[in-house]
C-alpha cells in the first residue's frame, strides 16, 4: 500500500485540489484509493442535517466514493477556524484518540494508494495538544512506508516558505518526501511573476526534496 500524508506551507493553498488529482490519476489507472481526513472545520450542514466537510466530500468523490463519507471525516465542525477552536464553539473537543483510530477503517479497506490530508498548515494546530506534524510523526509509527507531500503555492516568496517547513519539520524528526508547487494565481498574475519558473529548482536547491509542479502532473 502506498500512502501519502499531505500537508501544506499554509491554509488555502491547494492541498485537497492537488490530493484530488492524485486520487483520480490513480482511479483512472485502476488503483483502489482510499481517503482519509481525520478533522474538518468550515464544514456545512447538508440537507439531511448532517455536517458535510466540503475538502472531505471532493477526496472521497476523487476516490470514487469508497467506504462512506463519513469514514472519510469522522469530526466535522461548523466554525471556519483551527479544529480545537472550532470544536470549542460547540462546546466540545477534537477527540485525539479518533484521530488515530479513524484511519483504522482504511487499512482494513486495503487500498492500494491511501491519501490522508492534514487540516491546515504543517504547524497548524489539529487538537488541544497536537499540530499537524505531530499527528503525522505518530501516523507515521503506524505507517512507516508513509511519505509526507508538502503543497505550496507557485509564487514569490514560496522558497522561504519551503525551505522553513522543511528544516522545521526535519528538526522535529519529520521528513518530508515530496514537494508539490500548485498553481493557484490567475493567468495575468502568472504573466507577471517570473520566480514561478524557477521556484522548483532554488527549492530543491536548497531543500534536497524532490520538487513538482503540479500543472505538468503529480506522478511521485
Amino acid at each position: 500500500m502506498d500512502v501519502y500524508f499531505f500537508t501544506g506551507t499554509g491554509t488555502d493553498v491547494g492541498k485537497t485540489y492537488c490530493a484530488s488529482r492524485l486520487a483520480q490519476t490513480s482511479l483512472a489507472q485502476g488503483r483502489r484509493v482510499g481517503v482519509y481526513k481525520p478533522v474538518a472545520s468550515g464544514c456545512a450542514i447538508g440537507d439531511d442535517g448532517e455536517m458535510v466537510a466540503p475538502d472531505a466530500k471532493m477526496l472521497w468523490e476523487s476516490a470514487g466514493g469508497p467506504l462512506t463519507l463519513h469514514t472519510v471525516c469522522p469530526q466535522r465542525f461548523e466554525a471556519a477556524l483551527a479544529p480545537p477552536e472550532a470544536a470549542k464553539t460547540q462546546n466540545t473537543t477534537v477527540d485525539e484518540d479518533q484521530l488515530l483510530a479513524g484511519i483504522e477503517p482504511w487499512i482494513d479497506y486495503a487500498p492500494d494508494l491511501l491519501i490522508v490530508e492534514g487540516a491546515g498548515g504543517l504547524f497548524s494546530p489539529l487538537s488541544e495538544s497536537m499540530l499537524n506534524i505531530d499527528y503525522a510523526l505518530r501516523l507515521r509509527e503506524r505507517l512507516p512506508e508513509m511519505r509526507v507531500v508538502l503543497v505550496a503555492p507557485n509564487r514569490l516568496g514560496v522558497i522561504h516558505d519551503c525551505v522553513a517547513c522543511v528544516r522545521a519539520a526535519a528538526s522535529a524528526g519529520l521528513t518530508i518526501d515530496h514537494v508539490l508547487l500548485n498553481q493557484i494565481n490567475d493567468d495575468a498574475h502568472v504573466l507577471s511573476d517570473a520566480s514561478i519558473l524557477t521556484n522548483a529548482r532554488s527549492i530543491e536547491r536548497w531543500t534536497g526534496c524532490v520538487v513538482t509542479n503540479q500543472e505538468r502532473g503529480l506522478s511521485f
